[in-house]
């Protein structure tokens, strides 16, 4: 007779079996997570500082819109800086009245055109001019993270050795001259800060009417799209210059996975971790330490490390459904962690179970290229230290991305 000790082991696996073989239906689960987005560029911390100067049309380049204007991760100092930005505002340029008309045809079942009508309208075209020009260290990152101009250097020597005009000729570049008598340094990036904004009036059966519709707002929309342009431009400059150097904050969509099996024994405390994740990553910042979030982490971490160990080998697809949500959870946990070499374990395992081998693919290829760019930028982890007050701020940054799929 089987013992009691036997009994209870024999109720307990059919109990953990039918438990874990129910339907399991799972759904997305959206959290929005804050840290930092890599710039183009690599510059050590102890040279970035940089210098900005507004020229141009003095009506544009009010002291104001200098403070507008933020390098995340850099110091803004007056003088001595690593790098220097240079904004010119040229001014602002209204347009001429620019008339147009289109003819609408009305054709019968065959195709004749039995009558037209003929509609007016008037268009205006106002235009901000200014440019941009950054002088400083340019150091990219390529698909093998390193500087994206070193094959290109050598390649270039290589042409200069084998021209028998230029073996007597020195070519070698001192960076004395910038192509700026107002920077010593050398001009890294260049843009075009125009921008034409259009007022149409609605469309008229006479000329008559576009004309008096037109003259009753023209003047109006001249002066809006005018101050439109002075308030835009700083936002601009600030969105140039952080995408080839800033360390600035962003705010991901990041996509994880919930149970929506109400009557799974499961549903209560995988529904309770993934509102939990919500909750503890809303905390995350670009400027502080990741190590709290982790430590607010670790109950969530090991629930989902357990749901991926029971039933680990059954081949039921609602247990499969199941544990490929913990570990696709557990993932993207470590990846906001910046604990890349457990998101590829973690991929592998997921690839092994034969059950959703591209997601575990593609947190692999995510990961690796993470941390190709931490690597290329000397960091451990997408989070700054603070060098000062401006970037002890609380900023969540713009949302620039959705992660997952």
């Amino acid at each position: 007779m089987p013992t009691i000790r036997y009994v209870i082991c024999i109720v307990s696996f059919l109990y953990s079996s039918v438990a874990y073989n129910q339907k399991v239906d799972i759904d997305n689960f959206w959290v929005y997570i804050s840290c930092l987005d890599f710039p183009v560029n690599y510059v050590p911390i102890e040279n970035r500082t940089f210098t900005i100067k507004l020229s141009g049309d003095p009506s544009f380049i009010a002291r104001d819109k200098i403070e507008l204007i933020n390098l995340y991760g850099w110091s803004k100092v007056d003088k001595r800086s690593s790098m220097d930005v240079k904004v010119n505002i040229a001014g602002f340029v209204a347009g001429s009245p620019n008339p147009s008309k289109r003819v609408e045809e009305k054709k019968d079942k065959d195709g004749k055109v039995i009558s037209n009508t003929t509609y007016y309208r008037i268009s205006l075209n106002n235009t901000g001019r200014g440019d941009i020009r950054i002088y400083g260290p340019k150091d990219e990152m390529n698909k093998t993270g390193k500087a994206k101009d070193e094959k290109k250097i050598i390649k270039k020597q290589k042409e200069e050795a084998a021209n028998p005009f230029l073996k007597n000729v020195d070519t070698k570049d001192d960076g004395s001259y910038s192509g700026d008598i107002n920077s010593d340094k050398a001009l890294a990036y260049t843009e075009n800060l125009d921008y034409t904004f259009t007022y149409q009036t609605r469309e008229y059966l006479t000329a008559d009417e576009a004309q008096k519709e037109y003259a009753a707002n023209a003047q109006i929309q001249i002066k809006n799209h005018e101050n439109q342009y002075r308030n835009d431009f700083p936002g601009r400059v600030t969105r140039f210059i952080n995408h080839h150097y800033g360390y600035k904050p962003a705010k991901y969509n990041v996509k994880f996975k919930r149970l929506d099996s109400e009557d799974h024994p499961e549903y209560t405390m995988f529904d309770n971790a993934t509102k939990a994740l919500k909750t503890i990553f809303a905390k995350m910042r670009y400027n502080r330490p990741e190590t709290q979030i982790e430590k607010d982490l670790m109950p969530v971490i090991e629930y989902f490390e357990g749901i991926t160990k029971k039933n680990s080998s059954g081949r039921d697809k609602h247990a499969k459904n199941l544990r490929g949500a913990a570990y696709y959870n557990l993932a993207r946990i470590y990846q906001y962690l910046d604990k890349h070499d457990r998101v590829m374990e973690i991929g592998q395992a997921i690839i092994s179970t034969g059950h959703d081998e591209d997601e575990g693919e593609n947190f692999i290829k995510e990961s690796q290229e993470i941390k190709r760019k931490l690597d290329f930028h000397q960091m451990k982890s997408r989070h700054i230290s603070p060098q000062n007050k401006d970037q002890e701020q609380e900023d969540e940054g713009e949302i620039i991305a959705a992660t997952g799929s």
